[in-house]
């Protein structure tokens, strides 16, 4: 009976000995691979961070290559007298200057001065701003007769050419006859006209937009679109500046946003949307009626206010770069750049929308026989500027690099031969790409 109990005691031993060699045998088992596993993929993830570490690390250093080649480039032998160009490259990724020649000599920028018309606008006025013209009325219709006023409140859009459809909400209304008057609010009611200092033809009276033709045009026009739409009115005047009218029903109301006026006035080199544009943020503000005359333009104020930047020795005649008599450097331009850069939908407008690329075909714009090869498409972004009659030519804009690095570059050749000028900058963007 004791050998027994002391046989099946030793079972009993036996088998807890051997649970336990098998579950420490079963935990050695699962615990090995999972710590292999998990030591393997914590060195993964040290390398991959490293490795990422050393490609921001790598966008973000500033490139000795592309200073030694830029300096190579401005000393090389060129038809071009040194003395008249002027270079300002920054390096965006790595926040840093890469090459300046010249950057603080006065030139004429030509129609690179529309980046500032650009950015100004785009700072005051927002990028979602939006060029607003309403047609209203106030008093009652019976018979198709409106006993009372038609109102046309109109901000100085540069795109709008015709007025026919407010006019055709109007008769939408079933108005055929006004007793009263129509109203013209004008945010402006003089004509476009170039800079005196410019040439009278560089903006076209007859391809001006109806709303920059002056009061009297517009009450010409707008006369001839209700007769056409047979709708009898007697009295058209014109308030100068636009007010705020109580008691009126809301006809209808064109809309233009502002980048459907600075992709072209950028791609195209438009002078007509450039001074308009000009014009409309250093008014915008003050295009009520009761607020005319007030402060300093806008322009003024994004200068001092926003971009800190001293242009009291600089002359600025116009938003277009028409006159010939403006005067800014280089480093100012490639400071437009910057601050639009480090602006994020400010950035995306000009890089997306506004600035004429090789890139695509209805953004090739002032580029369009320039830079045609596959090195710059998806890597040039510029605004092209010429005043041929003073030998002027300049480019501004942005480049990207093969190693990544994102460029703000400008560009102004003075007292050269154009076509010899755009070789030279068409050259230098070579080396900035590649």
């Amino acid at each position: 009976m004791v050998k027994q109990k002391k046989k099946r005691r030793l079972k009993r031993w036996v088998r807890v000995v051997l649970w336990c060699i098998t579950l420490t045998l079963v935990s050695w088992l699962v615990y090995w691979p999972v710590s292999t596993l998990r030591e393997y993929w914590a060195r993964h993830r040290s390398a991959t961070s490293e490795l990422n570490s050393h490609e921001r690390n790598a966008q973000t250093a500033p490139d000795p290559i592309m200073e030694q080649r830029l300096r190579a480039f401005a000393k090389a032998p060129s038809r071009l007298d040194s003395a008249d160009v002027a270079l300002a490259i920054y390096d965006l990724s790595a926040d840093t200057v890469v090459f300046m020649m010249h950057e603080k000599e006065l030139m004429p920028p030509a129609s690179c001065i529309k980046l500032l018309t650009a950015v100004a606008a785009l700072k005051r006025l927002g990028p979602d701003h939006k060029y607003q013209t309403h047609i209203s009325t106030r008093g009652n219709v019976t018979g198709g007769t409106l006993h009372g006023d038609v109102i046309i409140q109109a901000d100085d859009d540069p795109i709008i050419d015709d007025l026919s459809p407010l006019v055709s909400a109007l008769r939408r209304k079933g108005i055929n006859q006004i007793e009263g008057k129509v109203i013209l609010s004008l945010a402006r009611t003089d004509t476009l006209r170039p800079h005196h200092t410019a040439s009278v033809w560089d903006i076209p009276y007859i391809k001006l937009p109806i709303l920059l033709k002056g009061q009297q045009r517009i009450k010409s026009e707008l006369r001839v679109i209700l007769a056409q739409q047979g709708i009898k009115c007697r009295n058209i005047s014109v308030e100068s500046g636009l007010r705020i009218y109580p008691e009126i029903t809301p006809l209808k109301t064109l809309t233009t946003p502002i980048e459907q006026v600075i992709s072209p006035m950028l791609i195209h080199s438009s002078n007509i949307k450039a001074d308009a544009l000009y014009h409309h943020t250093n008014h915008y503000h003050d295009r009520y009626e009761s607020f005319r005359g007030r402060g300093q333009s806008q322009t003024e104020l994004f200068l001092s206010q926003d971009l800190k930047y001293d242009t009291t020795h600089f002359t600025l005649n116009d938003g277009s770069g028409l006159s010939p008599e403006n005067r800014v450097d280089a480093n100012f331009l490639l400071a437009l750049l910057r601050y639009a850069w480090s602006d994020e939908a400010m950035r995306d407008i000009l890089l997306n929308q506004a600035l004429a690329t090789p890139s695509h075909s209805t953004r090739r714009g002032s580029l369009l026989t320039r830079m045609s090869g596959p090195e710059f498409r998806g890597r040039i972004y510029c605004k092209t500027g010429t005043l041929t009659s003073r030998a002027v030519s300049s480019l501004s804009g942005y480049a990207k690099a093969k190693n990544g690095h994102w460029y703000a570059f400008v560009i102004i050749n003075r007292n050269s031969p154009v076509g010899e000028s755009r070789l030279y900058q068409d050259k230098l963007c070579k080396e900035l790409v590649r």
